[in-house]
């Protein structure tokens, strides 16, 4: 902890904003710090050996890493930095190996111009890590072209220590290497953990698109639209469609400020979502105090007008139950009226702009007659649907009654179900 804030301390507040970028500059200052370490390792044996020319070369090296965190705190930039660290490091190794007999008498320091591309692909980018491969590659090569065509370079040290400056320098590249290999293994598992995080990000974002994509559209339609970019309307020869609304809806409200009236009507429609939801039934819209379901979209199927009746008595129970407790709280009870029909109807996706799910044709009209002449706490049916359900649960016939655009009607509420059913 006290080597990351002494770390911290070299790198500028706006290079921390963003955390790929403090980490860069972070593995720079230690690198930085660690050369210099390393380098010194030569520096006792180098003047044992009075071997001057790259006591000079070290002190250099040192100096400039030591002073590179302290160039990066002021600002600069650390590509600026990386290719003057990388500068630095091949200017160092090329003097060492001029004073030290060039390529074959040093075998120690052309092994250490593969830091060149390393460090620039660590700090800079792949290209310049490609640009200098080559610079290196050109280094080592000019000096053995040099040498195997004669040219000597004079070997400026005794040999009383040599022993153990190959061992340093054996242990210096242990470390070095193990260094180089520990921060792409960092680099690589943090890149890895970025991914997997942002896949969960990801996955966390497309669950919450699809669960806000299911509250306005059946699953099948959901995923269509997901794979095609547009929906086609389709046609189901047998869904059942629920009407309902608050009876008296237009004379209590007159009565209650605006702020009750919304919460009221909410506290309701949650109630009623909440049901649709357990009985797998897709909620249409709703229209001021009217809501409006359907049973047998998406896949078709015999039942749905038994499926959507159970829904319709759970409501009509759920609304007396709630209607208590707001009773005892002196709150404002609605009563609601349910109208079911069950016939073909068209469904569809309309618009591209705030796009809704609905359902059009003759069973929807008729499916509103029914909650329009029906009563508060009741469920009215069409005769066509009576006989659908007739066999599950017991109805009253109302009689023959007018219902708008649509002449004479039979009726029927829903009393019960049938306990032999």
């Amino acid at each position: 902890m006290l080597l990351e804030n002494f770390i911290s301390r070299f790198i500028p507040q706006k290079f921390k904003l963003d955390e790929w970028t403090y980490r860069k500059h972070r593995l720079f200052v230690s690198v930085s710090f660690i050369s210099s370490l390393y380098a010194l390792f030569y520096l006792p044996t180098s003047v044992l050996e009075n071997y001057y020319g790259a006591s000079y070369i070290i002190i250099f090296f040192v100096t400039c890493n030591a002073l590179f965190p302290f160039i990066l705190k002021r600002g600069t930039s650390l590509i600026v930095l990386a290719y003057a660290y990388i500068f630095v490091l091949a200017l160092s190794l090329s003097a060492i190996m001029y004073i030290s007999g060039g390529v074959y008498h040093t075998a120690t320091d052309p092994q250490l111009m593969v830091l060149l591309p390393i460090m620039a692909l660590l700090f800079i980018n792949f290209r310049a890590a490609l640009l200098w491969f080559f610079i290196a590659v050109a280094i080592v090569a000019t000096f053995g072209t040099l040498q195997l065509n004669g040219v000597s370079f004079d070997i400026k040290m005794e040999y009383k220590y040599i022993q153990l400056q190959n061992l340093l320098a054996v242990c210096g590249h242990i470390v070095l290497v193990f260094m180089v290999i520990n921060i792409f293994e960092k680099q690589k598992n943090l890149a890895f953990d970025r991914l997997l995080e942002k896949n969960k990000i990801i996955e966390k974002e497309k669950e919450r698109s699809d669960e806000l994509l299911l509250n306005i559209l059946p699953a099948e339609v959901m995923e269509e639209l997901k794979q095609t970019g547009k929906t086609q309307a389709r046609n189901y020869d047998l869904v059942t469609v629920l009407f309902a609304d608050f009876a008296d809806f237009t004379s209590i409200t007159e009565e209650m400020p605006p702020e009750e009236l919304v919460s009221s009507i909410d506290d309701y429609f949650k109630m009623i979502d909440n049901i649709v939801t357990k009985f797998n039934v897709e909620k249409i819209k709703t229209v001021g105090d009217a809501y409006i379901c359907a049973a047998g979209l998406g896949t078709e199927n015999s039942h749905n007008p038994i499926l959507m009746l159970e829904v319709a008595m759970e409501i009509i129970e759920a609304i007396q139950d709630k209607n208590k407790i707001r009773e005892a709280d002196n709150k404002t009870c609605f009563e609601m009226r349910i109208g079911v029909h069950a016939g073909p109807v068209v469904a569809g996706v309309v618009g591209v702009k705030k796009f809704a799910y609905d359902i059009w044709g003759d069973t929807v009209n008729t499916a509103a007659r029914m909650q329009q002449y029906g009563e508060a706490g009741k469920i009215n049916i069409s005769g066509t649907t009576r006989e659908l359900v007739k066999h599950r649960f017991n109805c009253s016939y109302r009689g023959r009654m007018e219902a708008k655009h649509k002449g004479l009607v039979d009726m029927y509420f829903v009393e019960s179900k049938k306990t032999h059913a």
